[in-house]
């Protein structure tokens, strides 16, 4: 849904759609759906199917770019009429007034990492592939999160004895103790 940008314009990510359930509920959320909002943006018609980034155009002006979820005249939400199974939605671009919140390893929560590991471990690989050739949790939160900022959560949730390693932090999976912990922060029995 997101318009190309041209080659002279650069683009920071800021959510994508593989990363909102693993910001969602976090301090990270709170933090960007205020500086939304402060933007003028009402936060609850965000997509959450579609990235959130700053576009800078060449000559250093910075937008906001994010898929707005449409309401009719009522308020509500509505079928795209060209579309018949997707909501109508468009692309916005908002100028940005303030930076966005700076990401901090408290962001990425236990609940947050522990389910971005299983759900790579679990999501089904295409027919032809291996679980190796598909982006693995580290480097999909990689795309919204600086490197030193994910490498910390992850060594916090080492040190914590939920994760299992082979020779590298970033392709880890989860210890039986982070597998009892994420049902227990799920709400579920471990």
């Amino acid at each position: 849904m997101s318009p190309a940008t041209d080659s002279t314009s650069s683009q920071a990510l800021l959510v994508t759609s593989e990363t909102w359930p693993y910001i969602c509920g976090t301090p990270r959320h709170t933090k960007l759906m205020d500086w939304l909002r402060g933007h003028g943006i009402e936060a609850r018609d965000v997509s959450v199917g579609d990235a959130v980034s700053i576009i800078t155009e060449t000559d250093g002006a910075q937008l906001i770019e994010y898929t707005e979820l449409l309401r009719n005249a009522d308020g509500h939400r509505y079928v795209d009429p060209s579309s018949p199974d997707e909501v109508a939605a468009t692309v916005r671009r908002v100028p940005v007034r303030t930076p966005p919140p700076q990401p901090k390893r408290a962001d990425i929560t236990t609940l947050a990492l522990l389910q971005a590991i299983h759900d790579h471990a679990t999501r089904p690989v295409p027919p032809g592939k291996y679980r190796w050739e598909m982006p693995g949790a580290w480097w999909t939160l990689c795309t919204v999160y600086p490197e030193n900022v994910v490498n910390a959560a992850y060594m916090r949730e080492d040190d914590r004895g939920h994760l299992e390693c082979g020779v590298s932090l970033r392709t880890s999976w989860l210890a039986d103790k982070g597998a009892a912990r994420l049902v227990e922060l799920q709400g579920g029995e471990a």
